[in-house]
């Protein structure tokens, strides 16, 4: 790859250990991409949930890091400043509600060690999986280095910046660089639709986006679909749509006409080129989806657990839940942004919610909740989720059985305590 002076000097290690280890590193991801240079980026989304955690990316291989390499680690951090709007990805443990999660203080600290060098060194420790909506919201051709899978999607889809799907360690190189290697969907001419999907069916819940979704994901495997016929969707229904894609597939971007800023029409989504493969989901491919995310789902359910709700499903969640009770044998989490759950709880939607006996926490998802809140850790014999993404990980994770479906079934289970 080409380098310009100052990233070579940065080789020669005139910025320091950490900045050099992280452009060797992003010489060699360029390289094996195929890429000849560097693009400066405005926006990353990265993990920085413990410093343990942080260092993996400086971590020799073969051997794990002592406990005095972390610690100087932790030291070099703190004087190195990123010059781009860095957002963290979820997080490990609720930083208000630990206790109340079942975590311990030694979990506690390590967080809040993290959160500390962050802010230090100038990374926005949001701890949210959708950053796109709240905290870091990328405009039209901005290029980024986003790690999580669905939300590189939707700014890609939905916001028209340029972002392709890092791993945590790409981007949090590139966040400490603010570059990243010129490939891929920072290209102009690979941004433009490989398929066709068809939809030949109503879209009535949010779940049904999510069966698109994973419907999408497991037809294509890697490219880009063009979706034809689909109403025009809002927040809530895209962000199903693209966290559920990538579940089992490997989609940098999808383009829905009238909505993508890339794709004003069908045609122009596929920039004269015939779709490769022509995918039709209809009422049958639907329920083929529910049946297979959908595993020995009727029993007594042990935990309901809704992935990321924006405040207007909030608002939703806590107008069906008011006045009713979660069933004694189960337990209702409601996971969302601090961002999200701060606001909720000034309007009074978490108090309707948290009233009923659910649960409402924040900076985590249910797999990170599950690893490090050992104390009350939920069982999960059987779930029930309105999640696509949810129902696809939590399966093969923890064997649990799943049921999934809309939120508003999801709700009736909580109340009843099973299927």
């Amino acid at each position: 790859m080409r380098l310009t002076e100052v990233q070579q000097n940065i080789i020669n290690g005139d910025k320091g250990r950490l900045l050099r280890e992280a452009l060797i590193n992003l010489v060699k991801y360029g390289t094996a991409m195929g890429a000849e240079e560097f693009i400066p980026i405005t926006s990353a989304h990265i993990a920085f949930s413990a410093m343990d955690v942080v260092a993996l990316c400086f971590s020799p291989r073969g051997r794990e890091l002592t406990k005095a390499e972390i610690d100087r680690i932790t030291e070099e951090m703190r004087n190195i400043k990123v010059n781009v709007r860095t957002t963290v990805n979820s997080g490990i443990i609720d930083r208000r509600r630990w206790q109340q999660m079942g975590a311990d203080e030694s979990i506690y600290n390590s967080v809040m060690q993290a959160v500390e060098v962050a802010r230090e060194c100038g990374i926005m420790p949001t701890f949210s999986i959708t950053p796109h909506l709240t905290d870091n919201i990328p405009l039209m051709g901005e290029h980024c280095a986003w790690a999580e899978s669905g939300t590189h999607l939707y700014i890609n889809s939905i916001l028209g910046a340029q972002s392709n799907r890092e791993s945590y360690e790409s981007a949090f190189y590139s966040c400490l660089l603010g570059i990243t290697p010129n490939f891929g969907m920072h290209l102009d001419e690979n941004r433009k639709g490989t398929d066709l999907v068809d939809i030949q069916c109503e879209l009535e819940y949010g779940s049904d986006w999510g069966a698109l979704g994973y419907f999408t994901g497991d037809s294509i495997g890697i490219g880009i679909p063009v979706f034809k016929n689909l109403k025009r969707p809002v927040v809530e229904q895209v962000n199903q749509l693209c966290f559920a894609t990538n579940s089992p597939g490997a989609i940098p971007m999808l383009l829905i006409p009238g909505v993508s800023p890339e794709a004003p029409t069908l045609e122009a989504a596929f920039r004269g080129n015939k779709p490769r493969n022509t995918y039709f989901f209809d009422d049958k491919a639907k329920q083929r989806i529910y049946n297979s995310l959908n595993y020995n789902s009727k029993g007594e359910v042990d935990l309901i657990s809704f992935r990321c709700p924006t405040l207007y499903e909030l608002s939703k969640i806590a107008k069906m839940i008011e006045g009713k009770k979660v069933h004694k044998n189960t337990r209702l989490c409601v996971m969302t942004s601090d961002s999200i759950r701060h606001s909720a709880e000034q309007i009074g939607y978490a108090q309707i919610i948290e009233d009923s006996g659910a649960e409402l926490f924040a900076d985590g998802t249910l797999l990170i909740f599950y690893i490090n809140a050992p104390a009350k850790k939920p069982k999960m014999n059987r779930i029930a989720t309105n999640s696509a993404k949810l129902a696809f990980a939590a399966r093969r994770s923890f064997h649990s059985n799943i049921f999934f479906g809309s939120t508003e079934r999801c709700i009736e289970i909580a109340i009843k305590g099973g299927v």
